[in-house]
């Protein structure tokens, strides 16, 4: 258990992933692989294999690792920025207010909670649909741009809050819940400014629309965050 006996590694960055595709994960090991290291500083890896949900999966992440960095990353998130390492925790250092970075995501979320709908969508990332695309939104001012919430394919923190799988016990909303419990607590939530995109997201395709268990979350989502700071009213 992570607790006063267990020492926060400063030194250390742990890259978290839920895992039920062993194919997908390899390769996004591999991606980790290429990655470039500032002297001193040391990677792991936190994999997790059955979890019942993404929120359960990366709370066991935080009671069994003391990197002070964890990297939440889907297992089909591959990191192409060779300096994301370097980028990151410039970031982080120079801003100890921000207390998690993502790629995508949205300066404030529609009522109705679904944030790709939202009329400030910032950030940028290369998608896999079947069909190759760049998806590019509003670019972060130099070195972030502070939002609402960011999407879940890579959630980068240097605090650890327990995310809220006592709500979201599967697999969606875990990561705009994430954003508002930082923002709750006074941190600030960004996209860094990328002059191209860090990451490709091999996502196939994916409908949410007529989803019942994503509305179900969804649901859960405004009734906990509806009336917080980053919702869009109607």
């Amino acid at each position: 258990m992570r607790g006063s006996m267990m020492t926060e590694k400063e030194d250390t960055v742990c890259f978290v992933t839920c895992v039920n595709d062993e194919e997908q994960y390899q390769l996004c090991v591999k991606h980790l692989q290429f990655l470039s290291f500032p002297p001193g500083v040391h990677c792991e890896t936190y994999f997790n294999r059955g979890a019942s949900g993404l929120a359960s999966g990366y709370n066991q992440a935080i009671r069994e690792s003391r990197a002070k960095y964890k990297i939440y990353l889907h297992q089909d998130t591959y990191i192409m920025n060779t300096n994301f390492i370097s980028d990151l925790l410039a970031l982080f250092k120079s801003h100890p207010q921000l207390g998690l970075v993502g790629l995508i995501g949205a300066r404030a979320i529609p009522d109705h909670g679904v944030w790709w709908y939202s009329d400030q969508l910032m950030g940028k990332v290369i998608e896999n649909r079947h069909v190759y695309q760049y998806v590019k939104f509003n670019e972060a001012e130099a070195p972030f741009q502070s939002v609402a919430a960011v999407d879940g394919l890579l959630l980068a923190t240097q605090y650890d809050i327990p995310w809220r799988e006592d709500i979201f016990d599967g697999w969606h909303y875990y990561d705009l819940s994430q954003c508002f419990e930082f923002r709750r607590r006074g941190y600030s939530v960004g996209i860094p400014h990328q002059a191209e995109p860090w990451v490709l997201h091999n996502c196939g395709l994916m409908n949410t629309d007529d989803d019942p268990v994503y509305h179900h979350y969804r649901m859960k989502f405004l009734h906990e965050y509806g009336s917080d700071p980053g919702m869009l009213k109607p």
